[in-house]
């Protein structure tokens, strides 16, 4: 194979590194956003899931302070009717202590219900805390590990950077031009690999004879279609 193909294809190879690193870099402070919302959103839900058992608390408390009431005015109307002195005053209190039971026996069931919700939810948020510890230690954690990555992906850019300067010094500069115009049209994507007479960057069918010269020749030779500059690891 050519040398200046070889040294372009370990160029394109750093670069394509390059890239990527500066990618995960870039993308690192959204990624670490993300996974801190995310962190927000379980503890809040979970505050949610706690302040309801309280309201369930309260209003079963509201609801036992109420029955309380009641029955002390029950046990007051049941004093009341051994003194009553008309049938009509007494059919009256009859009624008035019917309402009350019926008052108290409502809000009895009522608090049955609330009990009922308090035990399954009890139930759920002892689920819902453990699995909460779980899941913050582990975005707790990815977001120490994507913090702390960043200056090892810094430093490894460096020593990347630093070996495409020296790559750079290796290819021929009419090659080197030819493959910047070509990476700077093609998304950074200069060379393709040519395989099974195909180019595997557009999968359009390269002539036979260029394919056999690729193959046989160290002549440097691009992709009819996409301009790229074709290599064959065949050869490598």
């Amino acid at each position: 194979m050519n040398p200046d193909l070889r040294n372009l294809i370990a160029l394109q190879d750093i670069e394509l590194k390059i890239a990527s690193t500066q990618k995960q870099i870039s993308d690192t402070p959204a990624k670490v956003q993300g996974f801190q919302e995310e962190l927000q959103r379980l503890k809040q839900a979970h505050t949610e899931r706690v302040a309801h058992a309280q309201e369930l608390t309260k209003r079963r408390r509201t609801l036992e302070g109420e029955v309380d009431m009641m029955r002390t005015k029950l046990s007051k109307l049941k004093d009341q009717l051994m003194s009553v002195k008309t049938n009509k005053e007494y059919t009256a209190m009859l009624h008035e202590i019917q309402m009350a039971e019926e008052h108290i026996r409502s809000e009895e069931d009522k608090i049955l219900e609330i009990m009922e919700e308090m035990e399954t939810k009890e139930q759920d948020l002892d689920s819902a805390e453990k699995e909460l510890k779980a899941k913050s230690a582990l975005l707790e954690a990815e977001i120490r590990k994507s913090e702390t990555a960043v200056p090892s992906m810094e430093a490894e850019m460096a020593k990347l950077q630093e070996e495409r300067l020296g790559m750079e010094l290796c290819v021929e500069s009419e090659l080197l031009a030819r493959y910047r115009r070509i990476a700077e049209a093609r998304k950074g994507i200069a060379l393709a690999e040519a395989r099974d007479e195909l180019c595997t960057a557009c999968h359009v069918r390269i002539r036979p004879q260029v394919y056999a010269d690729l193959l046989r020749t160290e002549n440097i030779h691009s992709c009819d279609s996409c301009s790229r500059i074709l290599f064959s690891r065949e050869v490598l």
